[in-house]
């Protein structure tokens, strides 16, 4: 089964492959429908669905400023239809951002959620700093600077480190059709990510839930990751944690190493009770 939809959900253009239990995998900025088509080839025994969030093609824009509240809805519809498709409860993915509102998803609503899967979210890239970046970035990409703009986003936003981004700068210029529509995606997550708290504690709440949590990181990802996925394990002490070896980043391991993460989603449901 491999099936595109952009009508039934919200608008949104949602993918669909393999068979078996549920899985709800949300990518991260600058990601889209590409972004998990890896594992979802690496988990044929699962029902891969994968959606492209709003304000990434082909999914239509966001209307006005975005929040995590207003994504988390969504989340919340695309939920309800995979549970009414496939009359399940669903194992919800994120990584990187998609990770982030993975997690603002449960705490608002946990039901129809049978496991929660988190990979690196930027929790402590968020906040006051932000908002100043946000204003630069729109400037940047009205005028149509993007690759100034992508630079802003790397240099003060993933806080990425100075011998990627001289490495990136070498890159040629990219093409400024698809540039400009990639940037709408990467503008909205920045305003939810300038709204968002620096605030890890809140996310204990979970650990009251019957939600099974699965938190996977790369042995190797860069500051101030690693410290963001300690402070998510210490208000999440039930949670099973899992780091890949030799990974410096998300995408290296969604996408550059799709078996080994799908191994790992494979072990943590395999331990989970049966769905009622």
């Amino acid at each position: 089964m491999d099936t595109l939809t952009t009508d039934r959900i919200a608008g949104l253009a949602v993918r669909r492959t393999g068979t078996g239990e549920p899985v709800l995998a949300l990518h991260g900025s600058g990601g889209g429908l590409h972004t998990f088509a890896p594992l979802a080839r690496a988990l044929p025994d699962f029902e891969v669905w994968r959606c492209a969030r709003r304000g990434y093609p082909p999914s239509p824009d966001a209307r006005g400023t975005r929040t995590f509240v207003q994504e988390v809805h969504d989340v919340h519809d695309l939920l309800a239809t995979i549970r009414a498709v496939t009359e399940s409860d669903v194992h919800l993915v994120g990584v990187g951002y998609g990770a982030s509102l993975a997690l603002h998803t449960a705490l608002a609503e946990p039901a129809g959620i049978r496991s929660l899967t988190v990979i690196e979210p930027p929790l402590l890239l968020v906040g006051p700093h932000l908002p100043g970046v946000l204003t630069r970035y729109r400037g940047l990409v009205a005028d149509r600077d993007f690759r100034a703009a992508a630079d802003l986003f790397a240099r003060e936003v993933s806080l990425t480190p100075e011998p990627v981004l001289a490495a990136l700068s070498t890159l040629a210029d990219p093409d400024p059709v698809a540039a400009a529509r990639e940037a709408v995606g990467w503008t909205h997550d920045l305003e939810a990510l300038a709204a968002d708290e620096v605030d890890t504690t809140r996310w204990s709440v979970l650990a009251d839930l019957d939600l099974p949590i699965l938190l996977a990181q790369g042995e190797r990802s860069r500051p101030p990751l690693p410290a963001g996925m300690d402070a998510l394990a210490a208000a999440l002490p039930h949670a099973r944690r899992v780091v890949w070896e030799d990974r410096s980043s998300v995408t290296g391991g969604v996408a550059g190493a799709p078996e080994l993460v799908a191994a790992s989603l494979r072990e943590f449901f395999r331990v989970l009770p049966q769905s009622s």
